[in-house]
């Protein structure tokens, strides 16, 4: 592939991010919605590792975590000798490997907790849904830094053994492998991640976590996100944190990434204290509350509210009314809807919007821009202002934030004439 390539005449390459092999990593440009994106190309090859590529990404797409990458697209292209290459097409990251981080030396013990807490719940809700990794390992994590602190992003997910069986040329025809062997391999590189995160003399519970899962009585994905201390997440009924949200145009500008940012002291004695029942009880009642609901981010139980905390009788916040916007769609409306998700997601991550509120955003957001791209004949007023409707009641039931009601409506605000 070349730069300034163009992909189903939507997506151009703008430049390489890797230097080839089994799969080329561009940072592109979707001309259609005015945003950054990745675009993932494998590499021309036989028939059976297409299709796979293509089933994996199927799959992927389908699956809603904070820790997992977010995948926009899918298709196929011709290289300049008219070989078909499937591509993916997902979220742009702004980062960096948890590989190059480590490179620095080895965390400490409550960002290790933190780090692999979220890779663990990222891979709980991909194997309740019938998905593996395949190939899981620090350079397939990204540390997002934002203003919160260092997000965690796997990528990959699902297509991890085809590109790894691409690479070696190796049981790339039969990437999925039996369910249960590949989520045990999922687990095992699990346990080697944490392993490479913590520095000798760690405490003695996380590497025996570590070796737990690189041993023969391994426990589950969901039993590890349990033990690293689940419990930390922020609540999703009431909203008390307030942090200050990065400017809409940051997302679009790829710079070196800051130094990541010391870990919050208060997390390291509940997550090691959680380490201590590795070996003493066992936690499939908590799995079998995961595996309940395999494609919603999990929810938790609330902590005890604060002196910030809304009172159940104050009434509801007011919020900003957007303008009405145009009858007709629109660069302004796709650029709109395109600012939407990331806030949306940054939300969920920061604890400022419940799981089941950010899927239904998600989803509206979505059924809207896909309406638009299929110049299907759409009220745009209508469903803007459905859409802030939604997010008035949803910050009535205390489902989210003001502040990110308010964010969300600033941006609904442009959409006017």
């Amino acid at each position: 592939m070349e730069s300034g390539l163009r992909l189903t005449e939507r997506y151009r390459l703008v430049e390489r991010l890797d230097d080839g092999g089994a799969m080329e990593v561009w940072r592109g440009w979707d001309e259609l919605l005015g945003r950054p994106v990745a675009v993932k190309v494998l590499a021309p090859a036989r028939t059976g590792p297409n299709r796979a590529f293509r089933r994996g990404v199927n799959r992927a797409a389908a699956l809603s975590h904070a820790a997992l990458e977010t995948v926009y697209d899918s298709d196929q292209t011709r290289d300049a000798s008219g070989r078909l290459a499937s591509f993916v097409v997902t979220e742009f990251l702004v980062g960096e490997t948890l590989a190059d981080r480590l490179r620095r030396g080895p965390l400490p013990a409550p960002e290790a907790a933190a780090v692999c807490g979220q890779i663990a719940g990222a891979l709980e809700v991909a194997h309740a849904a019938g998905v593996t990794h395949g190939d899981l390992r620090p350079e397939k994590v990204m540390l997002v830094h934002g203003d919160a602190g260092a997000d965690v992003k796997v990528v990959d997910t699902g297509i991890g053994a085809v590109v790894r069986g691409a690479r070696t040329r190796e049981g790339a025809e039969d990437a999925d492998g039996f369910p249960a062997a590949a989520r045990a391999a999922d687990v095992r590189a699990l346990g080697a991640v944490i392993a490479a995160c913590v520095a000798p003399g760690a405490p003695e519970d996380l590497s025996a976590l570590a070796a737990r899962c690189m041993g023969r009585d391994a426990p589950s994905a969901a039993e590890v996100a349990a033990l690293l201390g689940r419990d930390e997440e922020p609540s999703n009924a009431v909203f008390t944190v307030s942090r200050t949200a990065l400017p809409s145009d940051d997302r679009t500008r790829a710079l070196p990434p800051p130094p990541p940012p010391p870990p919050p002291a208060r997390r390291g004695g509940a997550r090691l204290a959680a380490f201590a029942l590795v070996a003493a009880i066992p936690v499939t009642a908590a799995a079998a509350v995961v595996l309940s609901a395999p494609r919603s981010p999990v929810a938790v139980a609330p902590p005890a509210r604060t002196s910030t905390a809304p009172s159940a009788e104050a009434p509801a916040p007011t919020v900003r009314t957007p303008q009405t916007p145009p009858p007709e769609g629109g660069p302004r409306v796709t650029d709109a809807l395109g600012r939407l998700r990331p806030i949306v997601s940054r939300g969920y991550a920061s604890g400022k919007i419940r799981s089941d509120v950010a899927i239904d955003l998600n989803n509206v957001i979505t059924n809207l821009e896909n309406d638009l791209t299929a110049d299907r004949d759409v009220d745009v007023g209508g469903r803007i202002a459905e859409l802030h409707d939604k997010i008035v009641t949803r910050l009535r039931e205390r489902g989210l934030s003001p502040e990110l009601a308010d964010e969300l409506n600033r941006v609904l605000a442009t959409v006017q004439a």
